[in-house]
């Protein structure tokens, strides 16, 4: 009989009640007695900044998926925001950068993205016009990030079809433009990038990887998870399947005989 198992659940949820036995047992002997426990993140989960170095193999590791990125306008010397907080379009007319001002990615591979502002709307175009109006990833506009080098803060967004977003005054954001050269302070392609957030963990991790890559890392990282007296049947192929599975972003499920 085949049985389906959501295995790092389960794994967390037996150490979870486990826990709380044992603390529980030890609250009714000894009510004044201190509580103890110990930390498991970077054991049952991913934590970027308690090891770090997972992420550095990945390509483009600046913009992992669920990165927040603010952008200046060097000629409005503004912010890019997503008016309203998402639902109609982007203007270039912010002093400070906040929510409405950051957009999150949805990384598609290490050089083409989804941008999704603050109310959850993606961001495409309307004719000419930068906007972010839709629910849908799928009906919005896939994003390169143009990097003058790899030491600077200043970006150019180009879409699909080539063009690039420039701000030509505080509110007009459009994509009109396929040739651009220079990254000089009076070009409205020019913008000035500020990382707002970052996320890093398991799917920042297997997304980044990829399919082929993902399997191997989490491998390695999990192989204190091979609880044999949960999933006695376990084995290496098992992982190789889940992770990819992960890294294409689906959702998953594990099946042990």
């Amino acid at each position: 009989m085949r049985t389906c198992v959501h295995l790092r659940t389960l794994s967390l949820n037996f150490l979870i009640t486990l826990t709380l036995l044992c603390v529980c047992d030890g609250a009714r002997q000894n009510q004044d007695s201190p509580v103890k426990a110990v930390n498991l993140g970077g054991w049952l989960v991913a934590e970027g900044w308690i090891k770090p170095s997972l992420f550095d193999g990945i390509p483009n590791k600046d913009f992992l998926d669920g990165t927040g990125l603010q952008l200046k306008s060097v000629t409005t010397n503004k912010y890019l925001c997503a008016e309203s907080g998402g639902g109609t379009i982007l203007v270039a007319n912010r002093t400070a950068a906040s929510g409405w001002e950051t957009f999150k990615l949805w990384r598609l591979n290490e050089s083409t993205f989804r941008f999704r502002v603050f109310n959850k709307q993606f961001v495409g175009l309307d004719g000419i016009n930068v906007v972010a109006v839709t629910n849908i990833s799928t009906d919005s506009e896939i994003l390169n990030i143009v990097k003058e080098s790899n030491n600077s803060n200043r970006v150019r967004i180009q879409t699909s079809s080539g063009y690039y977003f420039q701000a030509k005054s505080e509110v007009a954001v459009t994509a009109d433009i396929s040739e651009v050269s220079g990254w000089r302070d009076d070009d409205p392609t020019v913008f000035e990038l500020t990382i707002g957030g970052r996320m890093q963990g398991e799917f920042q991790l297997t997304n980044g990887y990829g399919p082929l890559k993902a399997p191997l890392v989490m491998k390695a990282l999990n192989r204190l998870l091979n609880f044999p007296f949960l999933v006695p049947h376990a084995c290496e192929a098992g992982y190789a399947k889940f992770y990819a599975t992960l890294a294409l972003g689906t959702q998953f499920v594990v099946f042990l005989s």
